[in-house]
């Protein structure tokens, strides 16, 4: 409780950022993509856990969680257009009646495509520094980071894949912000899924990139990206 006193008053001012943000980005997504949104969003305050989140695998719904959210208009654009990037991901899918059976949600080449897709998608509709779209606030240190070492971070993601037979502790630590003890950087699964996106969006149609978990060599499609990134400069 002693958290949330701080916070207090720049709780309301957020709301109202988040009410007047999240239909003007909605529509924005709905007309990209020719897709309704008809689930919940929630606006949470008082969870500390994590910033905002979709859940509900195959339709998701959407939660923010305002105290762990900067008080930034910009910021909040970020991780709206990045939270229903996950939905429009699934809802276009829809568009093409996915086997949603055929998604393995558990497995962290699932989590690099979600990832990759959101920020992308969220690099479309708002403007900022890419810093910014990863971090949800500034960090140049963190992306100047990701970018020098992209080959090393990648070598250590497949050797993760090789070693680490739980699932949980590699979102932990790739994923989540209490993770990232190895390079002493969180989430730079984000920063991976988001070059392999780009990758994959130059390489294929946009149907087939956001459809591309459906593929029987799904897995060897995410580990030659990876590889790829080992051999290659891809930095952005």
């Amino acid at each position: 409780m002693k958290k949330h006193p701080p916070k207090l008053p720049e709780l309301l001012s957020m709301r109202d950022l988040f009410l007047e943000h999240i239909p003007k980005i909605l529509q924005r997504y709905e007309a990209m993509f020719d897709v309704n949104y008809t689930k919940t969003v929630r606006l949470l305050v008082g969870l500390y856990g994590s910033n905002a989140f979709v859940y509900q695998q195959y339709h998701p719904d959407v939660a923010f969680c305002l105290e762990k959210i900067p008080y930034n208009e910009t910021y909040i654009k970020i991780i709206i257009a990045h939270e229903f990037g996950h939905v429009m991901h699934h809802l276009y899918n829809d568009i093409y009646s996915q086997d949603w059976h055929l998604v393995n949600w558990t497995h962290p080449y699932t989590w690099l495509l979600q990832e990759g897709i959101a920020t992308t998608l969220s690099t479309l509709l708002v403007e900022a520094r890419l810093d910014e779209h990863f971090a949800f606030e500034e960090d140049r240190k963190w992306l100047d980071f990701a970018q020098e070492n992209e080959r090393l971070i990648a070598t250590q993601f497949l050797c993760d894949m090789r070693t680490i037979n739980d699932s949980h502790t590699i979102f932990k630590e790739w994923f989540s912000i209490n993770g990232g003890k190895t390079f002493n950087q969180t989430r730079l699964g984000y920063y991976l899924g988001y070059q392999i996106v780009n990758s994959l969006l130059s390489q294929y149609d946009i149907k087939e990139t956001f459809t591309i978990w459906k593929e029987d060599d799904f897995v060897s499609i995410m580990e030659h990206e990876l590889r790829n990134m080992i051999m290659t400069d891809n930095r952005v």
